[in-house]
C-alpha cells in the first residue's frame, strides 16, 4: 500500500533524528576515549593531562561523588593494559639488544649535578616509610635499612625559564596555576636503592602548559626535547646523576627502584587490572585488597611487561637502557600491593645476571 506524502515525511524525520542521535554518540564516545588514553610523550613515554589524584579511592571504590571520573578510569582499563603491554614488550626488546651491543660506550653527557640544569635541590633526612622498610627486608634480609642520615630524601624543583629560550616558564605557570616540574626521591645507596615519591617532568609541565592556554595541540616531541626542556630533563638522567654523587663502591650498582603511591591515572589502572585479573572476586566492582607482599611478576611475563610499559615504569626502562654499560646485564622483577586501603606501590628489582 502506497505512503502518504504526509506519513512519508514524519518517517523521513525520524530517521534523520536516529541518524543524528547515533553520530553523537559515536563522537561523545570517541571523545572520551581520548580523554582517557593520552599520548606518548619524549623518551619517558609520559602521557598527556589525564586524571591523577593524590590517593585513588575514584578508582578502588565503587560508592563514590565522582561518578564519571570512575566509570571513565574503569572503561579504559583493559585498553591501558593493552598498550602498555605493547609499549613495555618493545621497550624490554630494546634494553635487551642494548645489552648484546659489543660496540655500546657508557654515555658521557650529563652535567656532573643537577643544579647546573635548573634544578634547585631541598634535602632533607626522615625516616624511609615504613612499607619500605618491609619491603627491603624481605628483599634482603632483616637490618639492612640504614640510618636516617644516610638516606638522604631530596626534592629537586625545576628553576629554569625553559617554555621558550627567552623565558617565560614562571610566567605560564603562575597563569595556568600548574605547579613546576619536581622529582622527590628517596637515595639510599647503602642498599643500592631509589624510592620515587613524585615524578612529574618537564615535559609533562609543557604538555600542560599548552593544553591550559587553549593552543590546539601541544608541540612536537623533538620540539619539546630541543626547546622547552633542559638537556638534563628525564626522571632517569637526573635520578642516575644524582644517585651516581651519593653512591660509592658497590653502592654504585643501582638495583631497587620503587615507586610510592602511584598515582599516575595510566599506571594505575593497569596496576588494578592486573591485580583484579589475579585476584577475582563476587563483584567485579568490589575494591581490591593486596596487602604486602601482594603479587611479583618476571619480565618475562605479560604482567611484567605491561608494568615497565606504563608512565611509572619506563623511566625504571629507559634508565637500565641508558646505564647498561655501567649496571651490567640485568633482569627484572616487579612487585605490586595495595598499602592500606587505596595507596598503590609498585616495586622494580633489576636483578644482576
Amino acid at each position: 500500500m502506497p505512503t502518504s506524502p504526509a506519513f512519508g515525511g514524519v518517517q523521513t524525520g525520524v530517521l534523520l533524528l536516529l541518524v543524528s542521535s547515533l553520530f553523537l554518540l559515536i563522537s561523545f564516545h570517541r571523545g572520551v576515549s581520548k580523554l582517557g588514553h593520552g599520548t606518548i610523550v619524549d623518551q619517558n613515554l609520559e602521557w598527556t593531562v589525564g586524571p591523577k589524584y593524590e590517593s585513588l579511592p575514584e578508582l578502588l571504590d565503587t560508592k563514590l561523588n565522582h561518578n564519571y571520573s570512575a566509570s571513565l578510569l574503569k572503561r579504559d582499563a583493559t585498553a591501558d593494559y593493552e598498550t602498555s603491554l605493547c609499549t613495555g614488550a618493545q621497550m624490554w626488546a630494546k634494553i635487551q639488544a642494548a645489552f648484546d651491543d659489543s660496540s655500546r660506550v657508557s654515555l658521557q653527557t650529563l652535567p656532573s649535578t643537577a643544579l647546573e640544569n635548573g634544578w634547585t635541590p631541598n634535602t632533607l633526612h626522615i625516616a624511609l616509610d615504613a612499607p619500605w622498610r618491609e619491603y627491603i627486608d624481605h628483599e634482603l634480609g632483616p637490618g639492612k635499612v640504614p640510618p636516617v642520615d644516610q638516606a638522604p630524601f631530596i626534592e629537586h624543583t625545576q628553576n629554569l625559564d625553559f617554555t621558550n629560550k627567552q623565558g617565560g616558564h614562571r610566567e605560564a605557570l603562575s597563569k595556568t596555576g600548574l605547579e613546576a616540574a619536581r622529582y622527590r626521591t628517596y637515595y639510599i645507596p647503602t642498599i643500592s636503592a631509589v624510592v620515587v615519591k613524585n615524578m612529574r617532568s618537564p615535559a609533562t609541565v609543557v604538555k600542560e602548559i599548552f593544553h591550559k592556554s587553549g593552543q590546539p595541540k601541544p608541540p612536537s616531541n623533538a620540539l619539546i626535547s630541543n626547546v622547552y626542556t633542559p638537556p638534563l630533563s628525564r626522571w632517569s638522567d637526573v635520578t642516575w646523576t644524582v644517585y651516581q654523587s651519593l653512591a660509592t663502591g658497590d653502592g654504585k650498582m643501582l638495583q631497587f627502584i620503587g615507586h610510592d603511591q602511584v598515582n599516575n591515572a595510566v599506571s594505575a589502572r593497569v596496576m588494578v587490572y592486573i591485580i583484579r585479573k589475579h585476584q577475582p572476586q563476587g563483584n567485579p566492582n568490589a575494591r581490591p585488597s593486596l596487602p604486602f607482599p601482594g603479587f611479583e611478576f618476571g619480565i618475562e611475563t605479560p604482567e611484567g611487561q605491561a608494568l615497565l610499559g606504563t608512565p611509572n615504569g619506563m623511566g625504571t626502562a629507559w634508565l637500565l637502557h641508558d646505564r647498561g654499560t655501567e649496571l651490567g646485564r640485568r633482569s627484572l622483577k616487579v612487585r605490586i600491593w595495595i598499602e592500606g586501603r587505596d595507596k598503590l606501590m609498585m616495586a622494580f628489582n633489576m636483578v644482576p645476571v
